[in-house]
């Protein structure tokens, strides 16, 4: 076969290998950030169970899930014994007073954080 036949069969078949790649849209193939990070108190009397949700974790396993919690003079990090979409720590032993609560979830693509809640624990 001459050069420019080559040239020929290049330009119809290029277009129809590369075209037949780029139309469909795989973009929730894609690991990232887990999303929808939900944090709840409930309490009860001079304790509180922490929950955490998540929505998902787009193709990347969740490696962490906890709190963060405290108050104006101290701030705990309590991680949940098993990663997973949902998730829970108790929280007792503490002073009367307003604390605040803010749940996370890791994976291999990094960290999400739920909205903070504030809750009391009266003694």
């Amino acid at each position: 076969m001459s050069r420019s036949i080559w040239y020929v069969v290049l330009a119809v078949l290029l277009p129809v290998v590369l075209g037949g790649c780029a139309g469909e849209d795989r973009s929730d193939e894609m690991p990232r950030v887990p999303e929808g990070v939900v944090t709840s108190v409930t309490e009860q009397g001079d304790t509180c169970v922490l929950n955490g949700t998540v929505g998902v974790s787009h193709n990347s396993s969740l490696t962490e899930c906890g709190f963060y919690w405290g108050n104006d003079t101290l701030a705990h990090h309590v991680e949940a014994a098993e990663a997973a979409y949902s998730f829970s720590a108790l929280v007792d032993s503490t002073a009367d007073g307003t604390y605040y609560a803010v749940a996370y979830a890791t994976n291999g693509m990094g960290t999400t954080y739920g909205d903070t809640v504030h809750f009391t624990i009266r003694n």
